[in-house]
């Protein structure tokens, strides 16, 4: 070996000796310490960095992750929170209907009733009936009243555990009426308008009753096959017919006819009595 070539690794030797003693801290020597920290310091402060970078991302990482399972708990909760609303809204609404029919029971306790629940709509063209849960089973048969909180309709076709329901809105339900008022008995027949939906019509009315606005109708039970004084509704208008020769006015109904879920069938009652007439005179 030359000695040119060990001078080379002595000189290599002793230099990396000062290198790690520098370091270390155990020697100072300016030069080589300014050289280290020109060397080590950017590597240092890089590798700080990068660690300080991967701490920050797996801290992002983990807090993504946990909004993302509060987010879906959160979902979870507010979905449960809305079927309980919904669920209470509809026992709110069953009670409500129901306490009203328990109401029209205690006021008119001489009317056997059949409660029945509403299980169909006719969605046809005409959509003017209903089908309920009860029939020939409980009694039922066809021109019987059906009530809410006001006259609904009435039993139209009668099957064996249920029956169909024409509604009093529709234009061929046709029932006897009268207003209820201390200086007016003016009586006609109420059905529904054929061209206002939703509205029914006072017709056949003379011309010289009277009719106003805000009289209440109600049913006259003259025909025999209904109970008088069922609530029908409210006038909101009058007018003469096109001939001019009776009255006739549109009517709010009282009941939610269009809504209603919950209903009474009116099975049997007291009927007004009967006039008899002879002779020309009413006896």
């Amino acid at each position: 070996m030359s000695k040119k070539v060990m001078l080379c690794g002595l000189f290599a030797f002793i230099l990396l000796a000062m290198l790690a003693m520098a370091i270390a801290g155990k020697s100072r020597f300016p030069l080589v310490n300014k050289t280290v920290a020109a060397v080590v310091l950017p590597v240092e402060e890089g590798l700080t960095s990068l660690g300080s970078a991967s701490d920050g991302l797996r801290g992002f990482w983990k807090a993504l992750t946990v909004l993302q399972s509060e987010n879906k708990k959160l979902k979870e909760e507010n979905e449960e929170l809305r079927s309980a609303n919904i669920h209470m809204a509809s026992l709110f609404a069953e009670n409500k209907q129901l306490h009203t029919l328990l109401n029209y029971k205690e006021e008119h306790k001489t009317q056997q009733v059949v409660a029945a629940k509403v299980i169909a709509r006719n969605f046809g063209d005409l959509q003017d009936c209903m089908y309920i849960n009860v029939g020939k089973d409980k009694g039922l048969a066809p021109d019987m009243a059906v009530v809410h909180d006001g006259l609904v309709g009435i039993v139209d076709e009668v099957y064996d555990d249920y029956a169909r329901v024409l509604l009093l809105s529709s234009p061929r339900c046709r029932v006897g009426a009268r207003v209820i008022r201390a200086d007016s008995r003016a009586v006609g027949v109420v059905g529904g308008s054929a061209t206002t939906k939703g509205t029914l019509v006072l017709e056949h009315v003379f011309r010289d009753a009277s009719l106003n606005k805000g009289d209440i109708i109600v049913t006259s039970g003259y025909s025999g096959s209904h109970p008088a004084d069922i609530l029908i509704g409210k006038i909101t208008s009058t007018n003469m017919d096109n001939i001019g020769l009776l009255q006739e006015a549109e009517v709010q109904p009282t009941a939610d006819i269009a809504d209603v879920e919950q209903v009474l069938v009116i099975t049997s009652f007291t009927p007004q009595p009967k006039i008899a007439v002879q002779g020309g005179q009413a006896k």
